[in-house]
């Protein structure tokens, strides 16, 4: 749960980041956005103890971060 709030929290930190930046916004944040999303999917299903599914969906979070990262 902890691993997917970290990866949530910088998602979010960097997809505000660049929101509010003079940079137009591309694809690299809408990805940002989805792997929030994923990580947060992660932390409620971890809650849920849905652990299998909760490591899942953080390593597709941080998966998607790392092309975020790529595409901006």
């Amino acid at each position: 749960m902890a691993a997917g709030a970290v990866v949530a929290l910088v998602c979010l930190t960097v997809a505000v980041g660049q929101l509010t930046s003079d940079a137009q916004a591309g694809a690299g944040t809408v990805v940002y956005g989805l792997s929030f999303a994923s990580a947060g999917l992660g932390v409620e299903l971890a809650r849920r103890g849905r652990t299998r599914l909760a490591m899942m969906a953080v390593i597709f979070a941080a998966a998607g971060a790392s092309l975020a990262d790529a595409l901006s």
